[in-house]
């Protein structure tokens, strides 16, 4: 066992530093919509909800970017978690294509930029953005079409964005 770290049986009796129990951070469920234009490029949109109990992720990003359980006209992968500055986790999902592409999108100028942290014992970069995480579920999404056989399906029937993506470099941003 490290010390300093407890093992996790019996949550209820857990403290903090401070007085009281000690609670579980909050966890948010992101959903980053995307959607390609052969003219504009990549753009998507950020929809963020609170984790309710019982906790279903997946559900709840279905649900946050509106489709139904058996939509299975969109894409929902999970990608990526983070902290916040707060201490909530954030589970990053993509949903592709936006299922309202007529709402307002942020452009992603450039899908393969990476943010990085200096520091290696470090790892969260101190200047993250929404974008870099944009573009790292991009880039996840990338690695799914030449891996995934049920995303490479799905993508087939899609063949702008397909194109799209294999200019996008499908590998784990620790790889580049």
């Amino acid at each position: 066992m490290v010390a300093g770290l407890l093992p996790v049986t019996d949550r209820a009796s857990m403290t903090s530093r401070t007085a009281g129990p000690l609670s579980p951070p909050p966890v948010l469920v992101e959903a980053l919509l995307l959607r390609y234009d052969a003219v504009a490029g990549f753009a998507y949109r950020r929809l963020l909800t609170g984790l309710t109990r019982p906790a279903a992720p997946d559900r709840a990003a279905r649900r946050l970017a509106g489709l139904a359980d058996d939509d299975d006209g969109h894409l929902v992968h999970s990608t990526s978690w983070r902290s916040d500055d707060e201490g909530a986790i954030i589970l990053t999902y993509i949903v592709h294509p936006d299922p309202d592409p007529d709402r307002p999108a942020r452009a992603l100028a450039d899908p393969h930029t990476i943010a990085r942290s200096d520091r290696p014992g470090h790892p969260a970069p101190f200047d993250l953005t929404l974008d870099h995480v944009a573009s790292h579920a991009l880039r996840h999404l990338a690695l799914l079409e030449r891996t995934d056989p049920a995303v490479a399906a799905f993508l087939a029937a899609r063949p702008q964005a397909r194109r799209a993506l294999t200019r996008v470099c499908g590998v784990p941003a620790g790889q580049l």
